[in-house]
């Protein structure tokens, strides 16, 4: 039997937790890691509908990119939705494991599947942290295109419905693309000075979009929710490790969206 252990050493070994910002807390959050694993559910956000499918798919690990336990639990009152989950999650013997900021800083990980799925060619960081800590990445499209041209590329690469850009005029020319997935509207000025003719990344604050404009340098936010591309790629990574392995382990991204904004 494959042990939850042995999963989470191959995937360290791949996004090592020394990457992760110091406040971060990646790795283990909920049950043993020396239980046998066969299947593993791979999600973005760990929410009650998630446990709900690892139930409903006999998982014995989730997988995911946002901590379960982002904040440190003061209390187990279960009248807390978010406490009833954890009991939920001991009730089921379910493991949970959390690769956050390693994920993304890694080389060939969140932010390259990012800069992939935009087809973006001779992508290489543009925040450099050291010892292989690398936020962000920039790159160039085929050819030059008009601002609203590439936002319908954003919207149909990452499938949302909408988005929000922050441009004085769209439609300039872009090429040089810099992305960071999650919450990474203070990079902007990064960004710009890597030679970016548009910046993408979620969550970007009002008072941050007036130095965006301020700054002259377009910005498409659409969304935390695109993170949700590491379900696939993590779970093919698992399963080829599984077959280089000999494990008898399967990984499946979750169907769930938990993206909580519905775009009318």
């Amino acid at each position: 039997m494959t042990s939850g252990k042995q999963i989470i050493n191959r995937f360290e070994d791949f996004a090592p937790l020394s990457l992760a910002w110091e406040r971060d807390p990646s790795g283990l959050q909920l049950g043993n890691p020396d239980k046998p694993v066969k299947t593993v559910l791979v999600t973005l956000d760990v929410r009650p509908e998630v446990v709900t499918e690892a139930e409903a798919i006999h998982a014995d690990m989730i997988f995911s990119h946002h901590p379960a336990m982002f904040r440190p639990v003061h209390n187990l009152d279960l009248r807390v939705p978010q406490n009833a989950m954890y009991a939920q999650i001991l009730k089921d013997d379910l493991l949970v494991y959390a690769a956050h900021t390693n994920l993304d800083r890694v080389q060939d990980g969140m932010n390259d599947w990012l800069a992939e799925a935009l087809g973006l060619s001779q992508v290489v960081p543009f925040i450099n942290e050291g010892e292989g800590a690398n936020m962000g990445r920039i790159g160039l499209l085929p050819d030059k295109i008009r601002l609203d041209a590439f936002v319908e590329q954003v919207k149909a690469a990452y499938n949302v419905k909408g988005l929000r850009v922050v441009a004085r005029d769209l439609d300039r020319l872009v090429q040089k693309v810099a992305i960071l997935g999650g919450d990474g509207g203070d990079a902007f000025n990064d960004a710009k000075q890597a030679g970016a003719d548009v910046f993408i990344t979620g969550d970007v604050y009002y008072h941050t979009g007036h130095d965006m404009l301020a700054a002259d340098l377009p910005v498409i936010d659409p969304g935390h929710h695109i993170e949700s591309i590491m379900k696939g790629k993590v779970a093919t990574l698992i399963n080829e490790w599984a077959d280089a392995e000999g494990w008898d382990v399967k990984a499946i991204p979750s169907k769930l969206s938990t993206d909580p904004f519905t775009f009318m």
